[in-house]
Formats: C-alpha cells, structure tokens, sequence
C-alpha cells in the first residue's frame, strides 16, 4: 500500500469534495429525515419499547392521605450489534493511463474538468454508496420492522433470520379490501380506522408514510375521489386525481394525520456485478409515526480512522458516520478508493410505531 497517485488528491481536497456531495446528496435522501445520527461507542444497537406516550394521570385524593404509587414501566428492548458497511473501487493500469494522457495533454478548461472528474468520480461512487445503505437499512426499518439480507440486496452478509426491531405484531395489521382494487378499496376508511386504534392504545400519530406508488392507488379509488369531492362541496366521482396538499388538507379537516410520500430508489450489484434497482421502501407498507424522527442512525469508530500507521500512508477524510481512503498500489498497479462505516437504525419507541399492508389483506 502506497499514498494516492493522484496528484489533485489530498485530505483538504478530499474532505471539501467529501462534503459538498453530503450537502447535495443529503436533499435528496429520506433516511436523515426519520432518523438522527448518533454515536454509539459500544458498537451495538438497541430499539427500545414502551419509552414513551400519552402521559399517566396524577389521582384526586383527599387531604391527608398517601399518594398513591404507580407502576414503574419496564423499557424492553431490541438489540444486536452495529455492522459493518463497506465497498471499493479501483482505477486500473488503463484508468491511470487516461488520468495521465489528459495531464500531459490539458490545454482546455473541458481537460481540466475531465481530469477532477477521473479523480473524484471514485470517491462520489463509494461516498454515495455508503449513503444508499444507510437509505435501505433505515426505511426498510420503517416500512416493515424488519431485515432480510440476501443475494437480491446484499453481496456480503446473508441472514438466516430476519433481524427484528420489535414493532409489537398487533401494531402490524392489514387492509379488508387492497387499495389497488380502486373500485371497492376504502382507504380512507382504513385510514381512520388505524388511527383510531393508535388513540386508544393512547399514543399519539402525526404522520403517515407511504411510498409513490401506494399514495396513487390511494387517490385512485372510487371511496377517496368521493370524500375529496365531498370535502370540496361538489358532487361526487370527481375524474381528477387530487393533489397530495388537497388530500392532506382533507385529512386535516378531519384532524386526521398528514401524509408524506417517500419516493426512493438505490441500486444493488451482485457478486456477478449485475445491477439491479431496489426500493428501500416496502411496497404497500403504510407506517404512522408519532413524530417524523423515530430513532437514531448509530454508528461507532472505524478501526482505520485511529491506525497511525495507516494514516501515514493512505489519504483518508471522514464525514458523519462515512470514511473514505484512498490508497494506491504499484503490484498489480492501481489506485483504490474505499467508502465504509458501522451503523445501524434503531427506534426511540417502536410502541408507537404503527404499520398497515395494503397490497394484501394479511401482514
């Protein structure tokens, strides 16, 4: 292992590069907007159960007599230790032979731009792919409570069992009648039905989220075109499809929860480096939450980022919970870019959480 070839390349340029794709990239991601990062020296996860809702009473009692005592809630969790994320890339003898042609040959401001392109482009690939996991693992945690890694959406560890995040299983429940049935479907029905069962567990639900998709076959259906016109004062089997302001503005006449839509997309590439578009989000899978953040991304040190020796002779910058080096090396030659971190999503309360299958009529 020797120091990057790249000339343009040192840890100032890296890290600037490394932030300006975290400002863009981050806008464009849902994953930081349910959950927050937070460090977690141990390298383990936990979701906890029961932290949190609607407050308990104090008692009217008479003058003179003993408060009574209250239960003291056990806070139950699930846990299991923080992963590790990584991949990497490598420019070959022909990448390095273009890198060094252009250098020679640079006379143009389209050159010049050609050349910061083959020197970054590296570091925006393993950055941005870092990001994608955090992407998947978060909104799978939210859509469905649970984690399945196999060969369609991971080259590296294969569960046996899929890991739990312990959303009780009578929060999960399904629809009567699937929502892409637009002739019979209920939506709003459903809708109101969950929300009023989430009232009498005594939690509190703000938002419910659902991906693009869902939200179309939701609109579509002959039950929410009617109560949109009814809302609006005209007769009903309006033709258009309402807007989501309109349809939040419905709800909210109803002191209904907000709807967000997430409208997400990562790609997987397998151990044959085929690439295949995955959603992160669970299709048909509808969560009310109490609050838009649920829980934290935790995430730990990463052994190189403290190796001494290492630093001395790798390129490296790290970024939130993201560390990107940079090495090259003369046999075979070739310069590498990695991009790993340690963390895993975990829930502030999955007692609250709250999810409904729309596509089936069983969770």
């Amino acid at each position: 292992m020797e120091r990057t070839i790249l000339k343009e390349m040192s840890k100032s340029a890296l890290t600037a590069y490394v932030n300006r794709q975290k400002e863009l990239l981050l806008q464009k991601l849902y994953w930081n907007q349910f959950f927050t990062l937070r460090r977690s020296v141990s390298l383990t996860w936990e979701s906890l159960s029961g932290s949190s809702g609607a407050p308990v009473m104090a008692d009217v009692i008479e003058y003179n007599a003993t408060a009574p005592i209250k239960t003291r809630r056990v806070v139950k969790k699930a846990s299991g230790d923080i992963p590790k994320t990584a991949l990497k890339r490598k420019m070959d003898e022909k990448d390095m032979n273009d890198y060094l042609y252009l250098q020679q040959m640079a006379s143009s401001d389209a050159d010049k731009k050609e050349i910061l392109r083959i020197v970054f482009d590296d570091t925006r690939f393993v950055y941005t792919g870092v990001q994608a996991r955090t992407e998947f693992l978060a909104l799978q945690a939210l859509s469905t409570g649970a984690l399945t890694l196999d060969s369609t959406n991971n080259n590296g560890i294969i569960t046996e069992v899929a890991v739990d995040w312990g959303i009780p299983s009578a929060n999960k429940t399904a629809v009567t009648t699937i929502w892409s049935t637009a002739g019979s479907a209920t939506p709003v029905q459903d809708i109101r039905a969950k929300y009023k069962d989430i009232k009498a567990a005594g939690h509190v639900c703000s938002f419910i989220v659902m991906d693009e998709a869902t939200y179309m076959y939701m609109v579509a259906t002959t039950e929410l075109k009617d109560a949109y016109a009814f809302y609006q004062g005209v007769s009903t089997g309006r033709v258009a499809v309402p807007s989501l302001e309109g349809v939040n503005a419905m709800l909210a006449a109803e002191r209904l929860p907000q709807i967000m839509i997430v409208d997400s997309s990562v790609r997987h590439e397998s151990a044959a480096h085929a690439i295949s578009a995955i959603s992160p989000w669970n299709a048909g899978h509808v969560a009310f939450i109490p609050t838009m953040k649920v829980g934290d991304i935790k995430h730990g040190t990463i052994a190189e980022e403290n190796d001494p020796n290492l630093r001395k002779i790798a390129t490296m910058t790290k970024t939130d919970h993201v560390l990107i080096t940079k090495w090259s090396d003369l046999e075979p030659y070739g310069e590498y870019t990695k991009g790993q971190g340690n963390f895993f999503p975990a829930f502030s309360d999955v007692e609250q959480i709250y999810l409904l299958e729309t596509l089936d009529t069983s969770w």
